[in-house]
């Protein structure tokens, strides 16, 4: 049995109408039970529906017949969306982590770089103001250049260090 690609929106879920046509007062469904959904762009107002369905199965009110490489490009559209996305969250959880000053070195301690450290630290080629930080803050953001540049330096992985400050972060004195 061979499939056909479609693009379609969802439909009122009473009457049927495509969501492009009017707002679903019903709530949504399928414009057909016969739809294999791929993704829904959800970047989209209404959110667009990219799938398969048999051949066979007519099209109906809000469904599109597109080719194989349309569809493609559709769910790489919606794939890179939400790689977009991830990063995103990524970047504002790791905004919003700290660290006290006992809480960062107990876990570099914890994990064995704590005297790595203190030895780039004490390197006369490292940056003055990264040592008066590492020296001097009284605490350490997961977002902060200087730590990034270290962890680089330490071949600690952004996963890797994103473990190491939710476990800091239980650290209690």
């Amino acid at each position: 049995m061979s499939n056909k690609y479609i693009t379609a929106y969802y439909v009122d879920a009473q009457d049927g109408r495509p969501a492009s046509e009017a707002k679903l007062r019903h709530g949504p469904r399928l414009p057909s039970p016969q739809i294999q959904v791929s993704a829904v762009d959800r970047r989209l107002v209404p959110a667009l529906i990219i799938g398969t369905m048999p051949a066979s199965e007519p099209l109906t009110p809000g469904m599109t017949l597109i080719d194989k490489a349309e569809h493609d490009n559709l769910l790489a559209g919606v794939d890179a969306w939400r790689v977009e996305l991830e990063i995103a969250a990524n970047e504002k959880r790791r905004a919003d982590m700290v660290l006290s000053r006992f809480q960062a070195r107990a876990v570099l301690r914890r994990y064995g770089y704590r005297e790595a450290i203190e030895q780039i630290m004490s390197d006369p080629e490292t940056d003055a103001l990264a040592v008066d930080a590492w020296n001097d803050a009284s605490e350490f953001r997961r977002a902060s250049p200087m730590l990034g540049a270290i962890a680089v330096a330490l071949g600690i992985t952004d996963e890797d260090l994103d473990a190491m400050f939710e476990e800091a972060a239980g650290i209690e004195v």
